[in-house]
């Protein structure tokens, strides 16, 4: 009995162990002053002409309203100029080593044509790494949440302690553009049915010994993921998981900025457009010449916070 109960209080005290304190919520009308706004060239390639705040502000692409929601859009009115159709891309301030990051959001960019993600990434990319815990492309359903590295890491002989489905698990394959992705096996983790499913909880845990990603629709989300005291060792299997070890050492990913954005082809949609957008011509000529059909390629976010 004395044992049981010594056995007991171990187990409680590892289930208890994981505490994160809250470094940053953000959310409502202090929301853009956490990022920044890039104007650069997209380095994927989209067809996309990224714009200041100012523009973004006048032109009704950013706005808070309501009980403190964020929205984060693009052009869906005018014919798109040469560089591409305006949008936003917004990279945090600060960067990080280590955290919990989680996005609460209702409305997430859908469409042919699209390519949205919400990541981080470090310096001289891909040696510094990039992780991509939402991204997708067109009208997909499932999200791929993808670690892109220099040549040292690999996934190969891991376990598969995630629900999701891997596609490649060579994190450097391609020079780092392929990287390694994990397609979730929820169907509503992205575009259409997951705005439907009236959104959901993303949450990206990244230590000292791996990177794990869990997501939740809305009304299946664990209390105390909504809290500010989450508790991941309560949550479950992930969807992805990439731990670190002597074949992708935890060196692969450092001083990561937190980034949304929402570009048009690209190097991905551009590759896919005609497979998933049958009928549309191509994926240029169709985001430049149909506003009308971007009306759905929005963020709505309730927060993000960021824990360490």
């Amino acid at each position: 009995m004395k044992l049981a109960l010594t056995v007991l209080c171990l187990a409680h005290l590892f289930v208890s162990a994981d505490s994160w304190a809250l470094k940053s919520k953000v959310w409502g009308p202090d929301f853009f002053e956490f990022f920044n706004f890039i104007t650069d060239d997209d380095p994927t390639h989209g067809f996309v002409d990224y714009v200041n705040r100012e523009t973004a502000e006048h032109n009704g692409y950013i706005y808070t309203y309501g009980n403190n929601n964020t929205y984060i859009g693009c052009d869906h009115t005018n014919i798109a100029g040469p560089r591409g159709r305006q949008s936003v891309r917004l990279e945090s301030k600060t960067t990080y080593n280590y955290g919990i990051f989680m996005l609460y959001l209702s409305h997430m960019p859908t469409g042919c044509g699209t390519w949205p993600a919400w990541w981080t990434y470090g310096p001289n990319w891909p040696y510094n790494g990039e992780i991509d815990v939402i991204e997708t492309v067109d009208n997909n359903q499932q999200d791929q949440s993808t670690l892109h590295t220099g040549p040292t890491c690999s996934m190969a002989g891991q376990p598969s302690n995630y629900t999701g489905t891997m596609v490649c698990d060579d994190c450097g394959a391609a020079s780092g553009t392929e990287g390694c992705g994990i397609i979730s096996d929820n169907t509503k983790s992205v575009g259409a049915g997951f705005n439907a499913a009236g959104g959901g909880l993303y949450a990206m845990r990244y230590v000292s010994y791996g990177v794990s990603m869990w997501f939740w629709n809305e009304g299946e989300i664990p209390e105390n993921a909504l809290s500010d005291d989450p508790q991941p060792q309560l949550w479950g299997e992930p969807y992805a998981n990439f731990p670190f070890s002597d074949s992708c050492t935890e060196d692969n990913i450092n001083d990561q900025t937190i980034t949304f954005d929402l570009t048009f082809c690209g190097d991905w949609d551009g590759a896919v457009f005609a497979i998933n957008c049958p009928g549309k011509g191509t994926c240029e000529n169709y985001v430049k010449n149909t506003p009308e059909a971007f009306t759905e390629a929005y963020w709505d976010i309730y927060w993000m916070k960021v824990f360490g």
